[in-house]
């Protein structure tokens, strides 16, 4: 008996059960409300804290805190990223942590261990864990983080260490802020003093600017933008915020309107003539400017206000599938710089043009500068575009080689002519750039470096394969004159042999070097990035501009004396000066261009 009531139970449950349908939508309810509400509790804290303080007697310091539950007494691991998205540079911003500790509800001191120069694991401690470390920043312009007793910038990646398995974790930060200094950044503010963030990753992306900073504000198409602005300069301000608004309107007509409800500018005025530079973010961004330049005339900011803000969409939304997901931890190499570099440069200077920041002159003569840079450049012949944007990692942003900014800005224009040739003006690269910001970013999908062919297929209806083949991937020259011919643009490209001992790039009032070819004769008779130039044969100087003047007063055949100063040593390097063919290019308007050609120069200067 017992045997054939197990037969027949058997046999019950093989058979098929159909529950009511009311009971199955109640449970999946019931697995939804699962899924949303306890899973999470089981991966991320509930609490996730961030709180910074600064030490105001040195200056030096700065110090995290950071305060999680951890319900189930488990091995936690924090790390600081190694690189901050944007800047294509390794950061191993571990190295500024000098002091990291781990205690739990009751204080007492948790087990730790340092894994690596930027993992430290925390062994367990159930229930609230908190742990610190202190920074000791270091400055490198634009990115990671800086103090001193005026103010700091502290850029998110080189500042807050991630909980590792808790990325996804909504955040909270407060910042104790010495007294009379304000803070500006684009994360959202709470009542009481603190800051939310959805994630780490939002967190990273909205950087710290603090100090004594005046501001002021506009509103474009009904979002907010905010202006802060740390360092004393005479600048115009009104006719400032008026350009920038300028830019945004631009900018969001090419868009179709402004993907946030508030934008926030940081500007860092520096009376050092480093020069300009600049950092994206997803809803701010970071700029540092001369303030004598700025001071002389705003629009001298306009181009990289625009370069910058103009990232919003293209790379903070429209990205690469290397940063989609970002990983803090590993290099994040791509073959497509070109476009998130490049073609951001050449929209920006569009949204100038097409904004009445830039005359159609101004335009032009940008657009002609770029073309001399490039033909100046031997390494054109010998290094790809596509090869440029992927060695950035080792050589860095103003290592020897091709600008992937450079060449890709003027690549963008060539194409953008193309598509609107090919297409008798039906089509054009905004095309592909709506198409990559409706498809790619809407949907949270990064564009693979082998796609860009499928891309104009898809979007133009043209096969380009052969045009990337050639200027992209391969070391063919660029075809201005006869592309941009199809434009109604006229390009005269002319060389003349003069004295030269290599392209290098000067900034700060030190004369520093900040980038150079090391295969040119300054660079083969000892001189190195970073380098102090102290004279020129016995006489001082200041800046690019004399050093080119006074190698341009010599013979081919004859030499310079360099003083430099590298590590606090002086020595003397004598160069020899060589021949270099110097590019001379200028663009111009066609006189009487076909009916065709001229509504592709149009469309083109104006606009959608």
């Amino acid at each position: 008996m017992p045997h054939r009531a197990g037969e027949k139970n058997k046999e019950l449950w093989k058979r098929p059960v159909f529950l009511p349908r009311w009971r199955v939508s109640r449970l999946l309810a019931v697995l939804y409300l699962w899924v949303c509400l306890v899973v999470p509790a089981l991966l991320y804290p509930a609490d996730l804290s961030y709180t910074l303080a600064f030490d105001q007697l040195t200056w030096k310091y700065i110090t995290v805190t950071i305060q999680l539950e951890n319900p189930f007494g488990r091995r936690l691991l924090f790390s600081m990223p190694n690189w901050i998205p944007g800047a294509y540079e390794w950061g191993s911003f571990g190295d500024q942590v000098i002091d990291f500790s781990a205690v739990d509800r009751n204080g007492a001191k948790l087990a730790w261990e340092k894994l690596s120069r930027s993992d430290w694991e925390v062994q367990g401690g159930e229930g609230l864990v908190t742990i610190a470390y202190t920074l000791k920043p270091f400055s490198r312009s634009y990115w990671g983080t800086g103090l001193d007793s005026t103010g700091a910038l502290l850029e998110g990646a080189a500042t807050w260490m991630r909980v590792r398995d808790s990325e996804k974790a909504p955040v909270r930060v407060r910042v104790h802020a010495p007294a009379g200094w304000r803070i500006a950044t684009g994360l959202t503010g709470e009542a009481g003093g603190s800051w939310v963030a959805a994630d780490y990753d939002e967190l990273a992306d909205c950087p710290f600017l603090l100090g004594a900073l005046s501001d002021t504000a506009f509103f474009v198409d009904g979002a907010r933008h905010e202006l802060y602005f740390h360092g004393e300069a005479a600048i115009d301000r009104p006719a400032f915020a008026a350009m920038i608004g300028k830019i945004v309107a631009a900018q969001s007509r090419l868009m179709g309107g402004l993907p946030y409800s508030r934008y926030v500018f940081q500007f860092i005025l520096s009376d050092d003539e480093r020069g300009s530079s600049g950092l994206e973010h997803r809803n701010s961004t970071t700029i540092r400017l001369p303030s004598l330049e700025v001071m002389k005339d705003v629009r001298s900011a306009a181009s990289i206000i625009s370069h910058e803000f103009f990232h919003l969409w293209n790379v903070k939304r429209i990205t690469n599938a290397a940063f989609a997901p970002l990983n803090y931890q590993q290099e994040a190499r791509t073959e497509s710089l070109w476009w998130f570099e490049g073609v951001t440069s050449y929209y920006a200077d569009l949204a100038l043009l097409r904004s009445g920041v830039w005359t159609v002159d101004d335009f032009l003569r940008h657009q002609a500068r770029e073309i001399e840079r490039l033909q100046e450049n031997p390494d054109r012949l010998r290094t790809t575009l596509a090869q440029a944007s992927w060695r950035v990692w080792q050589n860095g942003f103003a290592g020897p080689g091709i600008s992937y900014y450079n060449k890709g800005q003027l690549l963008g224009l060539l194409l953008d002519v193309m598509i609107r040739k090919a297409t008798h003006n039906e089509k054009s690269l905004d095309h592909v750039l709506h198409y990559l910001y409706h498809t790619y970013a809407r949907a949270g999908r990064g564009v693979g470096d082998d796609e860009w062919a499928d891309i104009l297929r898809q979007v133009v209806g043209k096969d380009f394969t052969a045009f990337l083949d050639r200027y992209l991937y391969g070391l063919v020259e660029l075809p201005f004159q006869e592309i941009l011919a199809f434009a109604g643009l006229q390009a005269v490209v002319q060389t003349e042999p003069t004295p030269f001992i290599g392209a290098i790039r000067i900034i700060g009032p030190r004369n520093r070097v900040f980038s150079l070819d090391e295969t040119s004769a300054a660079g083969r008779a000892g001189l190195r990035r970073n380098d102090l130039i102290l004279s020129l044969d016995d006489q001082a100087f200041k800046g690019e501009a004399a050093l080119y003047e006074w190698v341009g007063k010599k013979t081919i055949g004859d030499t310079v004396r360099l003083l430099i100063s590298r590590d606090g040593v002086q020595w003397p390097l004598t160069v020899p000066v060589e021949k270099r063919d110097q590019i001379s290019c200028s663009l111009s308007l066609s006189p009487d261009p076909d009916p065709v050609t001229l509504a592709i120069r149009n469309s083109l200067l104006s606009g959608p």
